[in-house]
C-alpha cells in the first residue's frame, strides 16, 4: 500500500494548456490526454479525433506520433498554426513543411479525424478534408514504414 502511494505522488501532474482532447470511439466521449503520454489505439481500426481551439498565429503545433504494436516508431504528423498560412508536416514522409491543400474551417474550435490505411493517411477538419497523403508518392526514404 506504501508502495503504490509512492507512485502516485510520482505521476504527472496534468497541467490545463499541455492536454490534447481525444475522442474515444468505442464510448463517444472526450477524454483529455496529457501532452506527451502514449495511449494505446489502432489508428489504421478506428479514425482518431482531436478537438482544438488553436488560432492561426497561436503558435500551437499538434503533433501525433504513430508506433507499431512493438513499439517501434512509424512517424508521425505535426499541424502548426504559428503563422498566417497553417501548415503540416509527415515524417518520415516529407522533407519540409506543406501549406494545408484546402482553406481550413474558419472556426477557432476544430475537430481533426486523423485516418490512417495501408496506402495512405488522411486528415479532416471539421468534416472537411484538408490531408489526403498517398504514401506511394513520397520521394523521401522510409515513407513506406506507414504501411506497416
Amino acid at each position: 500500500e506504501e508502495e503504490e502511494e509512492e507512485e502516485d505522488e510520482d505521476e504527472e501532474e496534468v497541467v490545463e494548456e499541455d492536454v490534447v482532447v481525444v475522442e474515444e470511439e468505442e464510448e463517444g466521449d472526450w477524454m483529455n490526454v496529457t501532452l506527451s503520454v502514449t495511449i494505446d489505439y489502432d489508428l489504421k481500426a478506428h479514425p482518431l479525433q482531436i478537438k482544438t481551439d488553436s488560432a492561426v498565429g497561436s503558435r500551437d503545433i499538434v503533433k501525433v506520433s504513430v508506433y507499431t504494436a512493438a513499439g517501434s516508431n512509424i512517424g508521425y504528423i505535426w499541424m502548426c498554426f504559428y503563422s498566417t498560412t497553417p501548415h503540416y508536416y509527415i515524417h518520415p514522409c516529407s522533407s519540409y513543411s506543406t501549406l494545408f491543400p484546402e482553406t481550413l474551417p474558419e472556426e477557432q474550435d476544430k475537430v481533426w479525424t486523423i485516418t490512417r490505411t495501408d496506402t495512405a493517411l488522411k486528415v479532416e477538419c471539421n468534416g472537411v478534408e484538408v490531408i489526403n497523403y498517398i504514401f506511394s508518392e513520397s520521394t523521401v526514404a522510409n515513407c513506406d514504414r506507414w504501411s506497416q
